[in-house]
C-alpha cells in the first residue's frame, strides 16, 4: 500500500512572486497541515503571532477530532441531543448546510462516517470499505438531518451514525477570517498559506496583483501548468492527487462522491476556485471536482467565482468573472 500525503513544500498553490528584502515568514502546524504566514514590511512581524493564535482556536473548535472542541461535541451527542455552539462555529455550519443543498449534495458537512470508513485521516491505515458498510451509512448523510437552531445557537445531528466534517470548507474561512484580522492589525500585504489553501492581502509593493501558480498533478514539487494574478482574495484548489492511497493496483483519492460514498470517478484532475469568499471557495473546490467539468462550469458561473479546471484530458478551461 502506498499512501500520499502533500506537506507544504508540495502545495498545491505555489507562490510565484518574489520576495522583497523585509518579507518574514513564520510556520506552524495546524489543521492537519503545514501553514505559513507571510507580511512584507519589518513593523508587521508582530501581527503576525495574535493571527496564528487566531487560527488555533478557529483549529481547536472545527477539528473532529478534538472531543473539547464544538464539532467534536456535536458528534458525539449525534441521535442523542443538541450542542450548543458558539455563534461563529454555528454561523460556518450554517454555511456548509446552505452550500450543501446549493450544490445539490456534492459538498456534503455529514459526511465523515463514511470518510472514517475509508481511513484517509488515519496514516498508514486506509482501507476499502464493503458496498454493505458504505450503503448503511450513507442514508444517514442526508444533510436533513442537520438540524440547526440559531435562537439556541445548537445544532443536532438527527442521526447517531453521521458525523459532522467540515474539513472542506474550514481552512477556506480560516485563511479568510486570517486574512481579515491581518488587515485590522494594519498589515497591508501578506500571504496566508493553510497547506496549499492561499489567501493573499492586498497586492505586490509595486501594486501588481500576486502572480500564483497552480500546482502541476503530473510534475513534481514545484511544477504549475498555470498562474493566476488576484488581490484581495482565495485560492483553493482541490485534486485526486493531493490524498490518496494505492492497493492491489487501484488508486483510491480522498475526495468522496457523497452519492455513492466512493473516491468521484471525475474528469477533473484540478480545480481551483479564485474568490474573496474563502469558505465559499473551498466548499466549491470540492463540489466540482465530484460534478465533473461541464456540471463544474455552470456552477462557478452560477455562484459568480473564477475557476480554473485542468481535465484529465489535458484541457485548461478558464472560467473569468
Amino acid at each position: 500500500m502506498k499512501t500520499r500525503v502533500l506537506p507544504l513544500v508540495m502545495a498545491i498553490v505555489i507562490l510565484l512572486s518574489s520576495c522583497s528584502g523585509g518579507s518574514y515568514t513564520e510556520y506552524e502546524f495546524m489543521m492537519d497541515t503545514n501553514c505559513s504566514i507571510t507580511v512584507y514590511s519589518r513593523a508587521d512581524r508582530d501581527a503576525v503571532a495574535p493571527v496564528f493564535a487566531r487560527l488555533r482556536e478557529l483549529d481547536r473548535a472545527l477539528d473532529r477530532f478534538n472531543a473539547s472542541g464544538d464539532v467534536a461535541r456535536v458528534n458525539l451527542s449525534a441521535g442523542q441531543s443538541p450542542v450548543e455552539v458558539s455563534p461563529e462555529v454555528f454561523g460556518l455550519i450554517s454555511r456548509a448546510k446552505e452550500l450543501c443543498e446549493m450544490t445539490a449534495g456534492a459538498f456534503n458537512p455529514l459526511l465523515g462516517a463514511v470518510s472514517d470508513l475509508w481511513g484517509f485521516d488515519r496514516a498508514e491505515h486506509e482501507s476499502v470499505p464493503s458496498q454493505t458498510e458504505i450503503a448503511g451509512l450513507l442514508e444517514a448523510c442526508d444533510i436533513s438531518n442537520l438540524v440547526l437552531d440559531a435562537d439556541s445557537c445548537s445544532v443536532y445531528i438527527a442521526d447517531e451514525r453521521a458525523r459532522l466534517d467540515l474539513g472542506a470548507i474550514a481552512k477556506g474561512y480560516a485563511g479568510q477570517v486570517a486574512s481579515q484580522l491581518l488587515a485590522e492589525l494594519g498589515v497591508e500585504r501578506a500571504i496566508v498559506n493553510l497547506g496549499g489553501n492561499v489567501t493573499v492581502l492586498g497586492s505586490r509593493e509595486d501594486g501588481r496583483p500576486w502572480r500564483v501558480g497552480i500546482q502541476n498533478p503530473e510534475a513534481d514539487e514545484g511544477g504549475y501548468f498555470a498562474t493566476v494574478d488576484c488581490s484581495d482574495t482565495s485560492v483553493v484548489t482541490s485534486g485526486a492527487y493531493q490524498r490518496y492511497f494505492d492497493l492491489d493496483g487501484v488508486r483510491y483519492h480522498h475526495i468522496l462522491d457523497p452519492s455513492t460514498g466512493y473516491p468521484a470517478e471525475s474528469d477533473i484532475s484540478s480545480v481551483t476556485i479564485i474568490s474573496p469568499d474563502g469558505a465559499l471557495a473551498d466548499a466549491l473546490s470540492t463540489a466540482c471536482f465530484v460534478l465533473g467539468s461541464r456540471n463544474a462550469e455552470e456552477l462557478c458561473r452560477r455562484c459568480g467565482v473564477q475557476a480554473l479546471i485542468l481535465t484529465t484530458s489535458g484541457e485548461i478551461i478558464r472560467l473569468e468573472q
